[in-house]
């Protein structure tokens, strides 16, 4: 025990901060520490209202980007709906005129004469020859037309 005791001209051992009573010295450092914790505190609270703000803006940026993903599968239908919307009035438009024109024709055919029947279709042996017959044959009546030309004395026209 003897020993534990600090001899003269050694340093004295230093005392743990715990076991050491308050000196005036001590307070300005709690106040600089409390000091210290109040700022700490207020800006872990101002980091917490940050992260909030931001998950709340990556909740939002989440439902936004849901609803363009269903925009965009739902814009062929759109597109589609849409054409039709467009088109519907050129058809109505289409039949209206179809019917005036129905109608035109209809007032024509009332108010115009009947036309001549068309002229009975040529017998089918003076237009062609028939088969097996030469060539002479299909001739044959282009030559009694020139013979009644030259008989009247007039060329044929």
């Amino acid at each position: 025990m003897v020993n534990d005791l600090p001899r003269p001209g050694t340093p004295p051992v230093p005392i743990p901060a715990e076991l050491q009573s308050p000196e005036p010295e001590s307070q300005p450092l709690n106040d600089r520490l409390r000091s210290a914790l109040r700022e700490t505190s207020l800006e872990l609270e101002a980091t917490k209202a940050q992260l909030i703000t931001c998950q709340q803006d990556l909740e939002r940026a989440r439902r936004q980007l849901a609803d363009l993903e269903e925009l965009i599968r739902d814009l062929p239908q759109i597109f589609e709906r849409k054409f039709h919307q467009r088109l519907q009035p050129l058809l109505d438009q289409q039949q209206l005129l179809a019917q005036d024109n129905h109608a035109l024709r209809e007032q024509a055919r009332r108010l115009l004469p009947p036309a001549p029947p068309p002229p009975p279709p040529a017998p089918e042996n003076e237009l062609r020859p028939a088969r097996g017959s030469n060539q002479q044959s299909a001739f044959e009546p282009l030559r009694a037309l020139r013979q009644r030309w030259l008989r009247r004395g007039q060329p044929p026209a």
